[in-house]
């Protein structure tokens, strides 16, 4: 039986102390405070650590995670591996539905990419992590300054909702529509269920060479039988088979420079070759050749994963003679094309194509740029262009913007607590702006996770109340969705899908989650 005052119970506990002591960053372990024994200091760590081993006496720090998606979670992953039980995260969420990105921004045809949500899932069995979903940070009634004079750090994880337009002449007729709300439209978000897409006609133009471009371009063609199987939004699976019967035929991927440097990942460049026998992917074999000047050449030689790239455009170039005799919907990828105007329709309604300049690389290799080339321009008829030139950040008051819309952080941290606000960090895209993929965010994570802990470990924990955090959310007047209350809509949407031959039918109505949730707004 367990004896506090047993020898070898005595023992196995002070090991375990200085094993703590040990796992201290080196600063505190070394520090030296004039006027004080180290005798005393070495003792003070052994009390410090000899509290939070037991769990007698001991005051936990608190962190607010603001945001649910890859950021969030790999940041309170990483807090919980370093820190083990000494932290406790609450995480916030404004949607009733966990993981950002992952539920809403993952081509529904990408389940694979998906699987991390059972890493997330495991995070938040954790004890000592709370979700609070359906709840708005950034309002008068739970700013951010009031979460910071609750816990000892706040991390923002709030991901970059904002979208970089053309600044073009035509960029607002209607059938313009940017890729952050396409894509959140097809995946079901309740934000995005009403989005207005117009029939394209026979052809959609899509800019921008990221892997958002690709997938968007992906989606227009494959072959809806494949898209009905996914989670992706059942009424967007059939706008986009109405589309398909009604001759739209080709999508076009245009990008201002080359194919060394275009931002496509090679896996989403290559899956436009299989993703569907009714598809059939080109690229002018003379565009290939243009890409290619000295200093691309250079940047080519130097690069495995461009190699790699020419070896699937070789194969999309070889395509290329049958883009008017095939009976295949036609994939075309243009480089060396800038978008400078979009033209309307005859009845002035909508759009009716996009003119296009003609580009040229200069520059140094890794530097080059874009520039007008003297040939006259190209016009490509089309019904719809869907814009994905880059997400960008989104204010919230409290949060600090330089004057390249990005938040000055030093290693994650934004501001260091003080006596009466715990610190502010950041993690994930509103850390490092929108790009990389959703590993991208592991060391990310990993670096802010890092720093907050080592920032706690100079401060004693804030006096914690429960019921500053409950009147808070109270105040709000929207029912808050637990974690145990996310499993249930995810069980009604698994249910719903097996009923209709899909992998899920995702509930896109707030209202109706809290329905069946029995929770209602007060």
């Amino acid at each position: 039986a367990y004896s506090p005052r047993c020898p070898s119970t005595l023992c196995a506990r002070r090991a375990g102390i200085m094993q703590r002591i040990r796992l201290l960053p080196s600063a505190l372990r070394k520090r030296h405070v004039p006027g004080v024994p180290r005798s005393q200091q070495q003792a003070g760590l052994l009390h410090a650590a000899s509290i939070s081993e037991s769990g007698f006496g001991r005051r936990q720090h608190h962190v607010a995670v603001i945001g649910s998606g890859p950021a969030g979670f790999y940041t309170a992953k990483y807090l919980f591996k370093k820190a083990g039980d000494s932290v406790k995260i609450d995480m916030f969420e404004r949607l009733p539905t966990p993981f950002g990105l992952v539920r809403f921004g993952v081509a529904p045809d990408h389940p694979e990419v998906k699987n991390v949500i059972n890493d997330f899932t495991t995070v938040a069995g954790t004890p000592g992590f709370r979700f609070f979903g359906n709840v708005q940070v950034g309002t008068e009634q739970l700013s951010l300054a009031s979460l910071r004079s609750m816990y000892d750090a706040v991390v923002l994880c709030t991901g970059a909702d904002g979208e970089r337009h053309l600044g073009i002449p035509g960029e607002s007729l209607p059938g313009v529509v940017g890729a952050p709300a396409f894509v959140k439209w097809y995946n079901g978000h309740p934000d995005y269920t009403d989005v207005q897409v117009p029939d394209p006609g026979e052809s959609a133009v899509v800019l921008g060479q990221g892997n958002v471009a690709l997938d968007v371009a992906r989606l227009l063609v494959r072959s809806p039988a494949d898209l009905h199987a996914t989670d992706m939004d059942a009424r967007s699976v059939e706008r986009i088979a109405g589309w398909q019967k009604a001759g739209l035929r080709t999508v076009h991927i245009v990008g201002r420079r080359g194919f060394i440097q275009a931002a496509f990942t090679n896996a989403e460049l290559r899956e436009l070759l299989t993703c569907s026998d009714e598809v059939l992917p080109i690229v002018d074999p003379e565009e290939l050749t243009m890409c290619r000047n000295p200093a691309s050449e250079e940047e080519l030689s130097k690069s495995r994963m461009k190699k790699r790239s020419l070896d699937i455009l070789e194969k999309m170039a070889a395509n290329f003679a049958e883009r008017e005799s095939t009976s295949k919907r036609v994939l075309r990828i243009h480089f060396l094309r800038s978008p400078l105007e979009v033209l309307p329709n005859s009845a002035g309604t909508g759009v009716g194509a996009i003119r296009l300049a003609r580009t040229e690389l200069q520059g140094e290799p890794g530097k080059q740029v874009a520039v007008p080339a003297d040939v006259p321009n190209d016009f490509v008829a089309c019904g719809l262009v869907v814009r994905s030139v880059g997400f960008d950040l989104t204010t919230l008051e409290g949060l600090p913007l330089n004057e390249r819309n990005r938040v000055p952080h030093v290693n994650g941290q934004v501001e260091p607590c003080s006596d009466v606000a715990g610190g502010l960090y950041v993690s994930g895209w509103v850390k490092r702006g929108p790009q990389g993929i959703i590993a991208s965010n592991i060391a990310d994570a990993q670096e802010t996770a890092t720093k907050i802990l080592a920032d706690l470990a100079e401060r004693s924990p804030k006096a914690w109340s429960d019921e500053s955090v409950s009147s808070a959310l109270a105040a709000t007047g929207s029912p808050v969705v637990d974690f145990e209350d996310w499993r249930k809509l995810e069980a009604e949407e698994l249910r719903r899908g097996q009923a209709m031959g899909k992998s899920a039918s995702k509930l896109t109505s707030v209202p109706e989650m809290l329905q069946l949730l029995g929770k209602t707004s007060s």
